[in-house]
């Protein structure tokens, strides 16, 4: 418990401090009886704070957009009570605050933290998850609305007949492995526009498998590259699959190595002999290869031979884009396959492409080689799409 008594203390408050001394001290379980330095209420803007005795913790949700800097603080505590440091009327919040408070012979701590409440959403072509025909779309989905309490599902429907505010999401996440065309819904005008104003808006986009052309309708690519594009029932392979992080060999070591950004937080990378560096994606087993990558990026350029470092620079900068990842064991300018785009003066918003084919949210318990399709790395797809989220939320 975070309430505390003291016995036998003196208490000083110097300088803004507070120093005691005493004999003995305990935590003692009937202080719940005594409140005489507890924070009965507390209010930010209007919006009342979830008061946690146990943890010591006051947590408070204001709409997104909020400025935490600036917000109208209410509190209501015991007379008699001292704070360190004095919560006042106007106070920021854009950090978590630790305040104690004390009362004689009484004190208690609390840390107050003041986030915006925001949602990210689930779009889909279907009405529910339970509706949910592709079998990959479907496990990400559950995961998705397992793992995010602000997460909200989201039908192309409810974009068409204007029901779905997209405005109240920082974070749009398409996961289309259905086929590699997408459905018609999707493409319809007042659909397509709608997204369109949410991402120039400033909206994240996270696209995974064939809804990375979407990018291409909604006119933030327009580049003609040769693509890989798969969509068959799959096959039984004896390989790891992966995804590599670095670019170019160069002078004993990488020209492009993109392992730190955040996407990959906290996802171990393998490092070959050479320093090349990848993770994998899926193990043996069934494997879907829906592919949705750029491929022969030299052949688009003009620019040989494949490592070229004029080839890097001519696809970041027509696509104002990072170039992010490759199927693993790719040590050139070949292919593109995990890209962000990032914001530019028409489109405000920043976008994840992930088209790799090995990325899949469920490998399918077919064939011989692993007929239960357990992945031991499916823990890698997990860490990136939260990864990817996270970082398509935050505030530019």
């Amino acid at each position: 418990m975070k309430r505390n008594i003291v016995a036998s203390v003196m208490v000083f408050l110097l300088a803004g401090g507070l120093f005691t001394s005493c004999q003995e001290e305990w935590t003692a379980s009937n202080l719940e009886l005594d409140g005489e330095a507890q924070i009965m209420s507390f209010s930010v803007n209007g919006v009342e704070g979830e008061i946690n005795e146990i943890d010591g913790e006051i947590n408070v949700q204001v709409p997104d957009g909020t400025d935490l800097t600036s917000l109208n603080v209410e509190i209501d505590v015991p007379a008699g009570v001292e704070m360190s440091p004095e919560i006042g009327d106007v106070m920021d919040f854009s950090e978590p605050v630790s305040v104690r408070l004390v009362n004689g012979n009484v004190y208690n701590d609390y840390i107050i933290n003041v986030t915006e409440l925001f949602y990210i959403g689930f779009l889909s072509a279907h009405s529910s998850v339970a509706t949910i025909e592709d079998d990959d779309e479907k496990a990400a989905a559950e995961w998705f609305f397992s793992n995010y309490e602000n997460g909200e599902f989201v039908t192309f429907e409810e974009v068409q007949n204007g029901e779905a505010d997209l405005s109240k999401y920082r974070v749009l996440w398409w996961y289309y492995d259905q086929s590699a065309e997408l459905p018609g819904i999707a493409l319809d005008n007042s659909v397509l526009s709608a997204v369109n104003g949410f991402y120039k808006g400033g909206g994240g986009l996270l696209l995974n498998s064939h809804a990375c052309s979407y990018l291409w309708d909604l006119g933030r690519i327009s580049s003609e590259f040769a693509m890989v594009i798969g969509s068959g029932e799959g096959f039984d392979n004896p390989d790891t699959w992966g995804i590599g992080v670095t670019l170019d060999a160069e002078n004993g070591g990488w020209a492009h190595n993109v392992s730190n950004h955040p996407v990959y937080s906290g996802i171990s990378m393998n490092v070959d002999d050479d320093g090349y560096m990848w993770f994998p994606v899926i193990g043996p087993g069934w494997k879907e290869d829906h592919n949705h990558v750029i491929e022969n990026v030299p052949g688009y350029f003009g620019v040989g031979p494949n490592d070229n470092p004029e080839i890097y620079q001519a696809f970041t900068e027509e696509l104002q884009a990072e170039w992010l990842g490759v199927w693993g064991g790719i040590r050139d300018y070949w292919m593109a396959g995990v890209v962000e785009f990032l914001p530019t003066e028409e489109y405000g918003g920043k976008a994840i492409y992930q088209g790799i084919g090995g990325f899949e949210f469920n490998q399918n318990a077919l064939g011989e080689l692993n007929p239960d399709g357990e992945n031991p790395h499916h823990g890698n797809i997990q860490k990136f799409t939260k990864n990817a989220i996270n970082y398509l939320a935050r505030r530019n």
